[in-house]
């Protein structure tokens, strides 16, 4: 796995091939950012050499593990842009569906120089997350405004700061920083509602997620992660950024979220 990538497809025919492994299951579904992640590598092995600059997609039906299928349909072709439509399929089904910007790298350059640099000391390592999530172990998370435990969570914030970067070691070196971005953003955006109201009275379903970036850092580079979410009784509206430990900012990202709440819980006045 070390020099490959757990999001790897290869093309077949006029389709793109990969499989989901059953480590990114969370809540009896297929973890969304990591269904996200399968549509960028699409986009990046449909579009070369182009890179990302935006992915905006929607979830109409839960993933599974097993084989994926990714199939691109151009809407425009430029000199240095390209607009791609991704359909991601299983036994037939639909379960991702995405327009994706691809922009020449010098629009949206690769940041090597920022591989190097590290969190405050003062940020402690969060250790509780891939006890509870399995799939946590490909990420490294040390906290500025995040609970350490998860007695910590159901304090009343909606909202997560957190310093975080990519396992390469377990999730592979081959992987694009942009797959890890949708793995961080799918992570924390709705995480927002956990750490306002617990866990074990909601449980948030991503409806949609949208990424822009405004440069490329690698998996293994540390980001500054910040999301805020507003909460109602039947949706979260949720937003984040990253920043580089210059505070350049790298990306931002929104989402739309269900909440399925349990029925012997009282509405919120």
């Amino acid at each position: 796995m070390a020099a490959e990538t757990a999001f790897a497809v290869t093309p077949s025919d006029s389709v793109f091939r990969g499989t989901v492994d059953d480590e990114w299951m969370f809540a009896g579904r297929v973890f969304g950012g990591c269904v996200a992640a399968f549509a960028s590598e699409v986009a990046r092995a449909a579009a070369p050499p182009l890179v990302l600059a935006s992915l905006q997609g929607s979830y109409p039906r839960a993933a599974v593990p097993g084989p994926i299928e990714g199939r691109v349909e151009t809407v425009r072709a430029g000199r240095s842009s390209r607009l791609l439509r991704i359909d991601l399929f299983q036994r037939d089904e639909r379960v991702f569906t995405a327009d994706a910007w691809m922009l020449d790298s010098g629009l949206v350059p690769a940041d090597q120089a920022v591989s190097g640099a590290q969190p405050p000391e003062s940020a402690p390592l969060v250790t509780w997350l891939e006890d509870e999530v399995p799939f946590f172990k490909n990420l490294e998370v040390r906290a500025v405004d995040y609970p350490l435990t998860p007695a910590g969570l159901g304090d009343g914030v909606p909202r997560c700061e957190v310093w975080v970067r990519g396992r390469a070691d377990l999730i592979g070196e081959g992987t694009h920083g942009a797959a890890v971005d949708l793995l961080l953003f799918d992570s924390f955006l709705l995480e927002c509602v956990f750490r306002s109201e617990g866990i074990g009275t909601v449980q948030p379903i991503t409806l949609d997620l949208g990424v822009r970036w405004t440069r490329h850092v690698p998996v293994q580079a540390w980001r500054r992660l910040t999301t805020e979410a507003a909460v109602t009784e039947g949706i979260a509206l949720a937003d984040g950024t990253t920043r580089a430990a210059d505070d350049t900012l790298l990306a931002t990202a929104t989402t739309l979220g269900r909440l399925l709440r349990r029925a012997d819980d009282e509405p919120r006045k």
